[in-house]
C-alpha cells in the first residue's frame, strides 16, 4: 500500500509536545497536588489519627506540595501537632511557616511574570490572610497550653505588626486587617500576665471586630466586655462600640481581673476547602467584559463590567505588534476558586468541673467558613481582572501560533489546531491552594474557678442537643491567677 506522502510534512515533534503538554496538564488539573492532599488527608481529623496524617504528608511531600508550597507542608504539620498535643513540634513547624511567609513577602518580578503568562498556582503560595493570623493564634495557644505567656504575648505583638501593615497597604484589596479571635484571646493572655490595661484594648478591638464580621458577637462576650470594661474605668468604651448589657452582673461569670480560669478551647467539624469554578465569556477590546458562570443550583449568571487594559507590550508581543482595532472580540474561557464546605455533626461543646455541677455552653469566636468566603468576596474583583487578563493574552498567543502552523496534512492542520486550543484551555487552572487541615468553627467556653485540682467532663454536641463525643481531663491543677488551657477536637 502506498503511503500517504503528506504525513511526512507533519512536524511530528511539535505535534508530539503539544499533545503530551495537553496530556500532562489534563493530569495536573485531575490530580493536582490540592486535589492530592484533599483526598488523602480529609478523613484523619475526623478520626484523629493526627501522627499517621502527619507520616503520611512527610513521605508524599513532592507530590502533594512540590516546591511552590511550603508554606503550606509548614502550616499541615504544624496544625495537625496542635490537634495532637504535642506542642513543642507544633511551634517548630509554625514557625518554618512563618518564616516562608516572611521571605516571600518581598514579590519575585520572576514569579510574578510566570503568573500572568501561566496562571497562579506557579506563584509560592504566600497563605491568605486569615491563614497567616491562624498560624499564630495556634502558635500563640502552644504556648498558653504549655503555660508559657511571655512567648504568646510575643505572637500576639507579632500578628498586631501584621494588622498594621495590612491596614497602611490594603494588601492588595483584601481588606483584612482585623480578627476577632484573636484579640479576644490576647485579652485573655494579657490579663493572664497582669497587664490589665492591655488587655482591655484587646477586649475592646475583640469586640468592634466582632460587630463589623464575618463572626457575630456573642451576647456572652457581649457581656463580659460591657462589665470588664465598667470595672476597668472604660465605661466610655461601651459607648464607643455601641453596646449594653442585657443581663446584671451578677449572672455574668468570670468579672474581674486575674481570675483563675480553666479554658476549653473546642475545634468543631471541618473546615473549607476550594474547588474550581468554570467561567467563559467575551472580551471586547476597549468595551465590555461580559463573564457567565452557572451557580450552585445550574442557572447561568452573567454580568458585565468594562473590559480591563491588557498590557500594552505583552499584547503586542503576543500579536507580533498588529494592534487589533478597538471593538475586536476574544471568547474566553477560565477558572476561578469556588469555596466548599461541609456540614458538621457538631454544633457545640459543654464542659462541667464537677459532678452534679451546671454544664457550660461554648461560644463561637471564629468561623474558617465565613473567613474564607470573606477572602473570596474581598479579592474576587483582581483575581478576576488578573485571570481575564492572561487568558486573553494567551488566546491571542493561541491564534497566532495556529496561524503560524500550517502543514501538507489537512489532518496534520487539524491536529495541531485542536492542541494549541487545548493547550492554551489546559494551561488556565483556578488557584485552589488552602489550608484545609482547619475546623469549620472554633469554640470557647471560659471557666472561673478556684485555685485548686480539677477533674473536667466535656461532651461534643450536635446542634440538636446529641452528645456525639465525650473527653475527660483528670488532675488539671490551676493556680492563683492561671488561665489553663485545655483542648476539644471534634472534627465530625
Amino acid at each position: 500500500m502506498k503511503k500517504n506522502s503528506s504525513f511526512r510534512h507533519i512536524p511530528y515533534g511539535l505535534l508530539y509536545g503539544l499533545l503530551s503538554a495537553c496530556i500532562v496538564f489534563s493530569l495536573i488539573s485531575c490530580t493536582g497536588g490540592s486535589a492530592l492532599r484533599f483526598g488523602k488527608l480529609s478523613g484523619t481529623t475526623e478520626r484523629n489519627d493526627y501522627l499517621s496524617a502527619i507520616a503520611s504528608i512527610r513521605k508524599n511531600q513532592p507530590a502533594w506540595y512540590g516546591k511552590t508550597n511550603e508554606f503550606l507542608y509548614c502550616m499541615d504539620i504544624g496544625a495537625l501537632y496542635h490537634y495532637a498535643g504535642w506542642y513543642d513540634s507544633s511551634t517548630v513547624y509554625l514557625q518554618r511557616a512563618s518564616e516562608v511567609y516572611d521571605g516571600l513577602f518581598a514579590r519575585s518580578v520572576t514569579n510574578e511574570a510566570a503568573s500572568l503568562l501561566i496562571n497562579d498556582n506557579v506563584r509560592p503560595y504566600r497563605s491568605r490572610p486569615c491563614e497567616l493570623v491562624l498560624l499564630h493564634q495556634f502558635n500563640a495557644l502552644n504556648y498558653l497550653a504549655r503555660g508559657n505567656r511571655d512567648d504568646a504575648l510575643v505572637e500576639t505583638r507579632a500578628v498586631q505588626l501584621l494588622f498594621n501593615e495590612w491596614e497602611r497597604t490594603d494588601r492588595h484589596g483584601q481588606k483584612y486587617s482585623n480578627d476577632a479571635m484573636f484579640h479576644y484571646l490576647s485579652s485573655i493572655a494579657y490579663d493572664a500576665a497582669g497587664e490589665y490595661d492591655n488587655a482591655m484594648i484587646s477586649l475592646f478591638k475583640a469586640v468592634e471586630t466582632f460587630n463589623q464580621g464575618p463572626v457575630a458577637l456573642a451576647p456572652e462576650i457581649k457581656n463580659y466586655a460591657c462589665y470588664m470594661l465598667k470595672l476597668n474605668d472604660r465605661s466610655q468604651d461601651t459607648g464607643l462600640l455601641a453596646i449594653s448589657a442585657d443581663l446584671p452582673e451578677e449572672k455574668v461569670p468570670g468579672i474581674g481581673n486575674g481570675l483563675s480560669e480553666i479554658i476549653l478551647i473546642g475545634y468543631a467539624g471541618r473546615g473549607p476547602a476550594l474547588v474550581e469554578d468554570k467561567w467563559w465569556g467575551t472580551y471586547i477590546r476597549g468595551g465590555m467584559l461580559i463573564v457567565n458562570h452557572r451557580d450552585a443550583k445550574g442557572a447561568v449568571e452573567s454580568f458585565n463590567m468594562p473590559a480591563p487594559p491588557l498590557p500594552e507590550k505583552e499584547y503586542e508581543k503576543a500579536a507580533e505588534g498588529k494592534k487589533n482595532d478597538l471593538g475586536t472580540t476574544f471568547h474566553i474561557s477560565f477558572s476561578l476558586p469556588r469555596i466548599r464546605t461541609f456540614n458538621a455533626m457538631t454544633g457545640y461543646f459543654t464542659v462541667k468541673a464537677a459532678a452534679g455541677s451546671v454544664p457550660v455552653t461554648s461560644v463561637v469566636i471564629n468561623d474558617l467558613d465565613k473567613q474564607l468566603a470573606k477572602n473570596l468576596e474581598d479579592t474576587k474583583t483582581s483575581t478576576l481582572l488578573r485571570t481575564v487578563i492572561r487568558t486573553t493574552l494567551r488566546t491571542i498567543s493561541a491564534q497566532k501560533a495556529k496561524g503560524g502552523m500550517k502543514t501538507k496534512s489537512p489532518i496534520g492542520n487539524l491536529l495541531l489546531n485542536l492542541g494549541a486550543d487545548m493547550l492554551a484551555d489546559q494551561l488556565e487552572h483556578a488557584d485552589t491552594r488552602t489550608c484545609f487541615l482547619v475546623p469549620k468553627t472554633i469554640q470557647i467556653v471560659r471557666l472561673p474557678v478556684k485555685p485548686g485540682t480539677y477533674t473536667l467532663e466535656a461532651s461534643a454536641c450536635s446542634a440538636g442537643g446529641a452528645v456525639i463525643g465525650k473527653k475527660t481531663f483528670e488532675k488539671v491543677e490551676v493556680k492563683q491567677g492561671e488561665k489553663k488551657f485545655l483542648f476539644y477536637c471534634s472534627f465530625k
